[in-house]
């Protein structure tokens, strides 16, 4: 259930060396057509997913090895690798619409192409922060918003004549130009922590003439489990016990109806409420620390949040995407 957020990276599971009718993508939300071609399964075509995109395809070579694998996001080319996978998740397409187009060639120099449009919502990036005039543009955190404790983007766009700038979160140094080392003028993309909770952000720039602009932005984070790669230590959290196959990296294959749990886990304050959602649309509310909720819905892509609120108004969250068959 850890989450890293990692700009431009895509991860591919299950290289595929063979792909046919009988053997195809070894997960049955995605079975490879009867006839010569391919097919994509997810995200289904016009669903909404939230970040990351996971890819999901089955291919019928009619055993021919398949050697080559690239996919287009409108006209651009993102991914282009000298094998192949039935799945790939996608840290570099951010919020937004995408309109997606996957090419695999075989060992013969056969193309297979299948072509699907989706849009990504939830904690990806949503792009360049584009300035929007005066000294200090800063476009996320965004006023009464949230994010994971461990995820804080932070973009923002200084003016040509900025000669410096600092970020402070709560009155406490965070970030500037000078410890960043990069050119005060022009846009800044970061990911930093915060604690879970409330918090006020303080942007401060000086320009060429020695006057100083500022920017005040209000957001909160909430609590993500998350356990260190060389620790048995995790954060506090929740954690979905059940499918097992949902993660905030990989979208879960499950029936068109399905049993979902969850619980809170480490928390340091007793929890009072959580939520199921689907689609965004509340499903199932519960006192906590655990929560069960019967879900389904048609073929095709759907996404789940899981939120929970302690004593102190603190929240947590989990959420992941669903291929339901």
């Amino acid at each position: 259930m850890s989450r890293c957020w990692l700009s431009g990276l895509r991860l591919l599971l299950g290289s595929l060396v063979v792909v046919t009718a009988s053997t195809s993508a070894a997960f049955a939300a995605c079975t490879a057509p009867a006839q010569s071609g391919m097919a994509l399964c997810f995200p289904s075509v016009n669903s909404t997913v939230l970040f990351p995109a996971t890819i999901e395809m089955g291919v019928n070579s009619g055993g021919v090895p398949l050697t080559h694998m690239s996919v287009y996001d409108g006209n651009v080319r993102v991914d282009d690798f000298n094998y192949v996978s039935e799945r790939l998740i996608d840290y570099g397409m951010g919020n937004g619409f995408h309109r997606i187009t996957v090419n695999v060639w075989d060992a013969n120099g056969k193309l297979y192409q299948a072509k699907t449009s989706f849009t990504i919502t939830g904690f990806g990036r949503i792009g360049p922060c584009t300035s929007r005039g005066g000294a200090i543009t800063l476009c996320t955190p965004s006023q009464g918003s949230y994010a994971p404790e461990d995820s804080l983007g932070i973009t923002a766009n200084f003016a040509a004549d900025v000669m410096s700038w600092s970020i402070s979160i709560d009155g406490k140094p965070s970030i500037s130009s000078v410890i960043f080392g990069a050119t005060a003028s022009g846009p800044l993309d970061l990911v930093t922590g915060a604690a879970a909770g409330n918090h006020a952000m303080f942007v401060s720039a000086v320009d060429s003439k020695g006057v100083t602009s500022t920017v005040t932005r209000k957001f909160s984070t909430f609590y993500h489990y998350n356990c260190g790669p060389k620790s048995n230590t995790c954060s506090p959290g929740i954690v979905i016990t059940q499918p097992t196959d949902i993660s905030e990296g990989s979208a879960g294959d499950e029936a068109a109806s399905f049993r979902l749990q969850a619980e809170v886990v480490g928390n340091p304050k007793p929890i009072t409420k959580m939520i199921v959602y689907m689609d965004g649309m509340k499903k199932q509310q519960s006192t906590g620390p655990g929560i069960a909720a019967d879900l389904g819905g048609t073929p095709g892509s759907h996404f789940i949040v899981v939120s929970a609120w302690d004593t102190t108004g603190d929240m947590y969250e989990t959420y992941g995407n669903v291929n339901l068959q």
